[in-house]
């Protein structure tokens, strides 16, 4: 009986294909040579670097809760708590939404300011 390995996007339930690592000259062979009647249920490495994939998630996190306030802070803006029933909840809500209102208010002046600093710079006449 051959030796049967499920590589890549196989599952345990799947139909198996029989590894033959002389077959093919790209595919890389297994790393321990499996013994004859032996199952191995071993998938793809993931070739992701920890570090990329930590930054990769970081930003992630980042831009959902720049998503967040910028949302809270619209929401504050347009008085959306403002037509709700509840006054705890509108209460709630809106000590939630205002600072966060402020933060995207400052962001947006201090954007501005520099933008409008680097124009100058760069369309400057001599």
């Amino acid at each position: 009986m051959n030796s049967v390995c499920f590589q890549g996007s196989e599952a345990a339930g799947s139909v198996a294909k029989v590894y033959q690592p002389q077959a093919k000259k790209f595919e890389q062979p297994v790393e321990q040579t499996l013994q004859n009647d032996t199952v191995s249920f071993r998938g793809n490495k993931d070739k992701n670097d920890s570090a990329e994939s930590v930054g990769k998630a970081l930003a992630g996190i980042l831009a959902l809760t720049a998503l967040i306030i910028g949302g809270l802070g619209y929401a504050h803006k347009e008085n959306w708590a403002g037509k709700l029933k509840n006054e705890k909840v509108k209460n709630t809500i809106t000590k939630i939404a205002e600072p966060c209102y402020k933060l995207c208010h400052k962001t947006k002046e201090f954007a501005v300011k520099y933008y409008n600093k680097a124009k100058e710079f760069f369309t400057k006449k001599s």
